[in-house]
């Protein structure tokens, strides 16, 4: 039996709160939804939400998820799994020099994506098109992210899905990471006075029209969210070069001049400046000169790279888009016929339900709502699973 004392003492230097400065969430500031027995385990709050996070299911679908060109048969491209790995060293980064909880940072970073649908943002238009169609609301990749892990994933195997019960600190973070969006500086809205209330509310709000502005409570969530931008608008303009999508000669002279032509330069710039600029402001945030490039560079990338890929493709989007559509309508019936043997029972609601439709199934076929079921299935696939239950819809129709 380990002595109490000794216990207390590894629990003490796991612990993030000395290093951590005004700014930053403290350990003991986390805040959980469901009480936990605490004795047993050494972990701190925010590290032990890591953990909780690497271990899911829906992090392992990471592995074979689209961050921007997808169907390239080329392994040096950006694949989601290493997107949120570089948003994590990144933000950690940003988090050790302005003093942040870094173990809040690494959580927040690495299942700020998680929602996303097979095929990047066009996966997630389609679904949101397939909702809007559908009655079912809106599809947000932020949303979807929150209720995977906050619903539809389980800490133990041989139970029905309750969620991860993750920290209010980190659901809040992903839920309002939004990469597409775009400041100069931020701080926190309400830095430790947000609730589960106004979280229900602003999460509630995504799926039922997305008409709020979403601010993090935390600093750290304030750093993901410039990392996020930091961490793929260089490398997006790397992978577009090796795909002969574009050539360096093409970045706009201005940024080059501020900013840098290759991606180790264009980070190091927005990083240092980021960090000259938020030591000294209440905000995290950029100068006029840096933002300014920044945002030219933003939208270089927008009309060079993401416009023309889908140009490029877009028999394939159409292609694609049709799948999704067929195959939301041939699983929305196989659980209205209650098909135990299709897919989305043996792979989808067999794990959430733990084979006995409890909850999940009965549920939202009584309040007539297996559209989310299948929503919430096809937003977990990977694109390589897409493909084949795709092969396998059409062989079945």
């Amino acid at each position: 039996m380990v002595k109490q004392h000794l216990i207390d003492r590894v629990r003490a230097r796991l612990s993030r709160d000395k290093g951590v400065g005004s700014r930053g969430i403290k350990d003991t500031q986390a805040q959980r939804l469901y009480p936990e027995e605490e004795d047993m385990d050494i972990r701190p709050f925010f590290f032990r939400d890591v953990d909780r996070i690497v271990h899911s299911k829906a992090y392992a679908r990471y592995i074979d998820k689209t961050q921007v060109f997808f169907e390239v048969k080329n392994a040096n491209i950006t694949h989601r799994s290493l997107h949120v790995l570089l948003v994590s060293r990144t933000s950690r980064q940003i988090g050790r020099a302005l003093k942040l909880n870094t173990d809040l940072i690494e959580a927040i970073s690495l299942a700020h994506d998680i929602g996303h649908a097979p095929y990047g943002h066009p996966g997630e238009e389609y679904l949101n098109e397939i909702s809007n169609e559908c009655g079912i609301g809106t599809f947000l990749h932020n949303a979807q992210g929150v209720r995977w892990l906050a619903e539809l994933e389980k800490r133990f195997p041989t139970q029905p899905a309750k969620g991860l019960n993750l920290t209010l600190q980190v659901y809040d973070g992903i839920l309002c990471h939004d990469g597409e969006t775009f400041e100069r500086e931020l701080k926190p809205k309400k830095i430790n006075g947000k609730t589960w209330e106004s979280h229900f509310k602003e999460y509630n709000d995504c799926f039922l029209g997305n008409k709020f502005v979403r601010i993090p409570m935390s600093y750290e969530g304030i750093a993901v969210r410039f990392a996020d931008i930091i961490a793929y608008i260089g490398r997006d303009i790397e992978d577009a070069i090796l795909l002969k999508f574009i050539q360096r000669k093409d970045i706009p002279e201005n940024c080059r001049k501020v900013l840098g032509d290759t991606n180790r330069k264009i980070m190091n710039t927005l990083i240092r400046n980021l960090l000259a600029y938020s030591i000294e402001n209440e905000t995290i945030g950029y100068d006029e000169n840096i933002f300014s490039a920044l945002k030219e560079l933003k939208e270089f990338n927008y009309e060079n790279i993401y416009e023309k890929r889908d140009k490029k493709s877009n028999e394939q989007h159409e292609s694609i888009r049709k799948d999704f559509h067929l195959m939301f309508e041939v699983f929305q019936k196989d659980l209205e016929k209650s098909n135990y043997n299709s897919p989305v029972f043996k792979d989808h609601i067999d794990y959430i339900d733990d084979k006995n439709y409890s909850s999940y199934y009965k549920k939202y076929k009584i309040e007539d709502k297996l559209g989310w079921i299948v929503r919430d299935y096809i937003a977990g696939m990977s694109d390589r699973y897409f493909r084949e239950m795709t092969e396998w819809v059409k062989k079945k129709n």
